[in-house]
């Protein structure tokens, strides 16, 4: 599970999922924020971390069909720092005009960052750091309202 570490001023934890069980182990997390968006008015971030093959993460990207190849070709135009690590993010491919979304790798799994609207993504082009719950040195996030978008959807 990987979040903002610190949490940028006015952002809050909006939720937490999973996919799995905690008997067995679980295969993909998410966790979700909220805070003032860089244009103005409220965004949203959904951070997955997810084993190859899950597909939570390209569910909340709305995506139809994921790229064959992941990362994408090419240098990476985001970077930020997982676990005090160096992480290559690449955009991918607007489904809507209403989010946007990053995928790398940190930890050995996944990470995407989907963001709403699409310019709260902005926040990639920050010095953006992130922490992984696994460590067992969370802090106490503070809690906001709810997110709407933290359930998987299947595309149409």
């Amino acid at each position: 599970m990987w979040f903002p570490d610190p949490l940028p001023l006015g952002w809050m934890l909006s939720g937490i999922g999973a996919v799995g069980d905690a008997r067995s182990r679980f295969r993909a997390t998410a966790m979700a924020f909220r805070g003032p968006a860089p244009l103005g008015g409220e965004g949203e971030w959904l951070f997955v971390a997810e084993e190859p093959e899950i597909g939570l993460g390209g569910s909340y990207a709305g995506a139809t069909e994921l790229p064959s190849a992941l990362p994408p070709p090419g240098p990476a135009p985001a970077k930020i720092h997982a676990h005090g690590h160096p992480t290559s993010l690449w955009p991918l491919p607007s489904y809507d005009d209403e989010r946007s979304v990053y995928v790398g790798e940190a930890g050995g799994v996944w990470l995407w960052l989907v963001s709403f609207p699409a310019d709260a993504g902005y926040a990639v082009l920050e010095d953006l750091t992130l922490s992984d719950a696994r460590t067992g040195s969370t802090p106490i996030l503070p809690v906001g309202e709810p997110s709407e978008r933290l359930r998987p959807t299947t595309p149409e």
